[in-house]
């Protein structure tokens, strides 16, 4: 019996096996020339990420365990804000008085705490509170730490006001297929919207660093290229992100076949810059490459 042609379908994870055969030639063609971005018109203004910095890491422990599952941007859950970078924290709230100030009477409240539930634990409070009453000091936790930091880089994102603005650089970060086949990744799509027209074979977004937000802007250098590999060894497909968003997918509804499982290599005028050895069946890259990382992913593509 021939081996089997696997190839992903069009629905988010699914996949489908033919039997190989005398396979007709087929072709593929990347619906994006970053060439000719212009074309697509003009950009709506972007949000702008200035003055992101980081936190103590005590605090960033408390923020990231306690806080980021809710209060993470966009927010999910009943959460109205995010509250997950220095920034954030320290921005005035409507009475007046930071968000980390209202964090902190929040978390001493025995009739409505926040986060939901049993009580932070004393330590974390204290930590917090000493933070809070010190100034609320930008501070600085490394990776090495075990508490990264969501930063944005460019300090120019998506509006989110834009979110369902179609435009090939739309929404950085977000998880491409979920999103266009009506599902609220990580609460991405409240609204449930669908365009499964635009139901990529394989979408993400790639960054300068692992930890960029949701929305920030790329800004990729030329000659960046996204390499599909197939289970052989053999590139299939050659991507090229879009300049600003560092968004990349494949033509849509392609059948273009792919051995699967795939591996993925970044390139820059040739040289591998980043490679992901680890073999995979969803061609939705960022359901796994998210702010913090999913399923075992660092965090974002990197470029």
């Amino acid at each position: 019996m021939s081996k089997q042609l696997i190839v992903l379908a069009v629905l988010v994870g699914g996949v489908v096996a033919v039997a190989c055969g005398q396979t007709p030639a087929l072709t593929f063609q990347n619906n994006i020339d970053p060439a000719t971005e212009t074309s697509f018109g003009t950009l709506p203004p972007p949000d702008y990420d200035g003055g992101i910095g980081g936190l103590p890491c005590d605090v960033a422990t408390v923020v990231r365990t306690r806080c980021a599952s809710c209060h993470r941007n966009p927010p999910t859950g009943n959460a109205t804000m995010p509250l997950t970078t220095w920034a954030e924290l320290t921005a005035a709230s409507p009475s007046g008085a930071s968000y980390a100030a209202r964090s902190l009477l929040r978390m001493k409240d025995t009739t409505s705490p926040m986060p939901p539930g049993a009580p932070l634990p004393a330590s974390e409070i204290a930590a917090f509170e000493a933070w809070v009453n010190g100034g609320a000091k930008m501070g600085t936790c490394s990776a090495d730490a075990g508490v990264p930091m969501v930063t944005c880089t460019a300090n120019q994102s998506w509006a989110t006001a834009n979110r369902y603005l179609e435009n090939p650089e739309m929404n950085p970060g977000l998880a491409c297929r979920s999103c266009h086949d009506g599902q609220n990744f990580k609460g991405q799509n409240p609204s449930l919207r669908s365009k499964r027209s635009l139901l990529f074979t394989f979408a993400g977004t790639i960054y300068p660093g692992q930890n960029q937000k949701d929305f920030c802007f790329s800004y990729v250098p030329a000659g960046t290229t996204v390499e599909i590999i197939d289970r052989t060894g053999q590139v299939q497909l050659t991507l090229t992100p879009l300049r600003v968003s560092g968004n990349f997918f494949s033509d849509r509804l392609t059948t273009t076949p792919v051995w699967l499982p795939y591996t993925v290599k970044v390139k820059r005028n040739g040289a591998v810059v980043s490679e992901m050895t680890t073999p995979q069946m969803n061609g939705d890259c960022n359901v796994c490459h998210t702010e913090l990382g999913e399923q075992g992913a660092p965090g974002r593509i990197t470029y």
